[in-house]
């Protein structure tokens, strides 16, 4: 199994899985993508390099001593009724890929989708009945952490997150 160069990198190659899943491909062009902040915007950025201009809402999540839950701060109305793909650096144990779906169940959401550059197939079983679909790269039997994946696990704050998105959207706006 090779690992990857880092999140970017495995959003490129994250997006061949995509392009070669019929599933997937049979998807109406209104799918929005939604990374999970802040390491799922690499991913996604990597994707959307390699398959051109995506529909993207960011996803933020709230860790607490309750658990994993979807930020308040963000608009259920805009997956009311669409195919959403959640991005994630990948999957350890499922925990905020399974919250964000229920969140989506409860927005609204027509079909969910999970693509992530690695899935465990422990974690796999679990979240099979939260998602309609699971693309990844790389599924290993048992989990590991991510970082022993990537040859540069670079993690960014919310705020790298919240600039990338933000250059993203200027470079698109002078194009």
């Amino acid at each position: 199994m090779s690992r990857f160069a880092n999140l970017f990198d495995a959003g490129i190659e994250l997006a061949a899985v995509l392009d070669s899943d019929a599933e997937f491909t049979g998807l109406s062009r209104d799918v929005v993508f939604a990374p999970i902040m802040p390491n799922g915007v690499p991913v996604l950025l990597g994707m959307e390099s390699a398959q051109g201009r995506l529909n993207i809402a960011p996803i933020e999540v709230i860790r607490d001593e309750s658990g994993v839950v979807v930020s308040t701060e963000v608009d259920s109305s805009q997956f009311d009724g669409r195919a959403v793909v959640v991005v994630d650096d990948g999957v350890e144990t499922g925990t905020a890929a399974l919250s964000v779906a229920r969140w989506l169940k409860d927005s609204g959401a027509a079909k969910i989708i999970l693509a992530v550059p690695v899935c465990p197939k422990t974690a796999m079983n679990q979240l099979q009945f939260a998602y309609e679909l699971i693309l990844t790269v790389q599924a290993p039997l048992g989990a590991r952490s991510l970082a022993w994946h990537f040859d540069d696990f670079d993690l960014i704050s919310f705020a790298a997150a919240q600039a990338l998105l933000a250059q993203r959207e200027l470079q698109s706006q002078q194009e």
